[in-house]
């Protein structure tokens, strides 16, 4: 499910088909339209007035029958009665995601606030943030808590409350800032993350680690207790400048525990590459008098090599 991939053009008419209603956050300076409360407040006599107010949002491939038979649908329904209880209140989320765009015009001066729109899409894990410049698409329904989805794996329905959602939109929006290497080498695609985790890290402070590397506490602390030994897996096997696909699935990949094929793998976290890459990037920024600007243009051997990255045995 995870590794599915769904075409932009299909995805955005996905998305739409579920949009709902307008409304304005409590924050002065943002403002948040929740469609999937106008969506479904409507009914099939008043829809197309909906259509008419949002025609972006309703491509003419479906008829209006198709719309308003979403009106009806259990399922959805259902959906949406539990994320208006979990996102009854939205302050909170909307101050941070202020943070997060006022952090970045900083930075940026030329970076234009995306208008955000919650909906409840029933999509797929992987697109439950969609950011296209202009527009911040976040379905609300991939975040109503661990317990809501049962047949779901772990590592996977660990992520799916509110307390992710603004890490999960600064960490889209930070992907568009950075490159991806040229070559292909574990240890590009390391630093190449390890630049978007602190990236991700400058500009939502106020989270904790585990949120912005999408594991559980226990296995960040158990990566934080042997880091040395991580590092010395990497180095003493050769891997930083190997080239094989399969160790991008290994320790690159969103996965419930990295592949060191050895009796601890249950014990670390997912993407262990990524989490040594950060480290490297965060040595690289420790040790160079550079700003943000100067980590996302430097190139990725340069990074490492003037990171000094040495973990304490």
């Amino acid at each position: 499910m995870i590794d599915c991939k769904i075409s932009r053009a299909f995805l955005y008419l996905f998305l739409v088909i579920f949009f709902g209603c307008e409304s304005k956050a409590i924050s002065e300076d943002l403002n948040i339209y929740r469609f999937e409360n106008e969506f479904y407040k409507s009914n099939e006599e008043n829809l197309h007035l909906l259509m008419k107010k949002y025609p972006y949002l309703f491509p003419n491939e479906f008829p209006i029958d198709s719309w308003k038979s979403f009106l009806k649908d259990s399922t959805r329904l259902s959906v949406y009665k539990e994320s208006k209880k979990v996102f009854k209140d939205f302050s909170n989320i909307s101050k941070n995601i202020l943070k997060v765009f006022q952090n970045l015009e900083i930075i940026f001066p030329d970076f234009t606030r995306p208008k955000v729109i919650t909906l409840n899409s029933q999509s797929g894990y992987e697109n439950r943030i969609i950011y296209a410049d202009s527009l911040l698409l976040v379905s609300l329904d991939s975040y109503l808590g661990y317990d809501f989805y049962p047949d779901l794996p772990d590592y996977i329905s660990l992520n799916m409350s509110k307390e992710y959602i603004v890490n999960d939109i600064s960490e889209q929006i930070v992907q568009k800032f950075i490159k991806k290497p040229n070559d292909r080498t574990l240890l590009g695609e390391m630093i190449y993350y390890g630049k978007i985790l602190y990236f991700n890290k400058y500009l939502t402070p106020f989270n904790n680690d585990y949120l912005i590397f999408h594991s559980s506490v226990s296995k960040i602390k158990w990566a934080e207790e042997n880091e040395y030994n991580i590092w010395a897996y990497f180095v003493e096997n050769d891997l930083l400048f190997d080239t094989r696909n399969d160790l991008k699935s290994r320790f690159i990949s969103f996965a419930p525990f990295s592949k060191f094929n050895l009796e601890i793998d249950q014990k670390s976290p997912g993407s262990i590459g990524r989490w040594i890459g950060y480290k490297i990037v965060n040595s690289y920024m420790k040790f160079n008098n550079v700003d943000i600007n100067d980590l996302l243009n430097e190139d990725y051997y340069q990074i490492y090599i003037n990171s000094k990255y040495k973990p304490k045995k």
